[in-house]
């Protein structure tokens, strides 16, 4: 997580003082969530910039928020709403960014595997997605493995959230398992059963995500990622579909 201050962003913004106060609530809204890097924000947490700052807070918080995340005729979509949390849409944070001064960053390809997969699935799992593509595309190499481990680490987490059986992958404090063991627990769960190729293919991922997190004097080069990238895109689509995010979503907002 970013640790930038709130008074040291909106030194970045241009006259911000005399921004009014729903302006000042946009860059809030990116303060809170592109900046802290978290999936979304809330009425409370926008609140609380304006207090921090000691600037008069906007009149009606939730109806401003509320009316900018629908789409209708003359009003600008500036949020989108998902789970009772806000964030930025995308062209609009491009306009705030082009205000900081942020020049926009190249869009991640799918070199590495299809960003597709996970369309319709959930924000914080198209963000560790892109980071991982991103990372590929630049040629980092140790940090596209970190991603990846890290997306593995999530989908095997909530597929077994999905069952509501989670319990089986948390040490007695109520930790999640480590990868390696996560793993483990996936593949001899009887809860659902993992297709051969995916089955097959989940070793070498295990491995190499075993090997960056653990082995200090190891780094990952192209050829070692050129070498998992089938196995990746058989296991994502794997756990996507068993996971099955549209009617997991519809239940959790329902």
């Amino acid at each position: 997580m970013n640790s930038e201050t709130l008074e040291i962003f909106v030194a970045k913004v241009p006259n911000f003082a005399s921004l009014s106060s729903a302006v000042k609530m946009d860059f809030f809204v990116y303060y809170l969530t592109v900046v802290k890097d978290v999936s979304g924000t809330t009425n409370a947490a926008i609140k609380d910039c304006f207090s921090q700052l000691r600037y008069d807070p906007y009149s009606n918080i939730p109806a401003y928020l509320k009316k900018h995340a629908i789409k209708s005729k003359g009003v600008k979509r500036k949020f989108i709403l998902n789970k009772s949390e806000y964030h930025l849409e995308r062209q609009y944070q491009d306009e705030l960014e082009k205000q900081i001064g942020i020049l926009p960053s190249s869009p991640a390809t799918n070199d590495y595997f299809p960003l597709a997969i996970f369309d319709q699935t959930r924000g914080h799992l198209v963000k560790i997605a892109t980071q991982a593509c991103k990372c590929y595309d630049n040629a980092l190499y140790d940090a596209c493995a970190v991603m990846t481990r890290k997306l593995l680490e999530v989908l095997v987490i909530e597929t077994f959230e999905r069952y509501k059986i989670e319990m089986k992958i948390k040490d007695g404090r109520g930790n999640f398992f480590y990868l390696s063991d996560l793993i483990d627990k996936l593949l001899s769960e009887d809860t659902w059963t993992i297709g051969r190729n995916a089955r097959s293919a989940i070793p070498s991922l295990k491995k190499m995500g075993d090997q960056s997190a653990h082995n200090r004097r190891y780094f990952i080069q192209k050829a070692d990622i050129e070498k998992i990238k089938d196995d990746l895109r058989i296991v994502l689509d794997e756990l996507v579909h068993l996971i099955d995010y549209p009617t997991w979503n519809k239940e959790f907002s329902a």
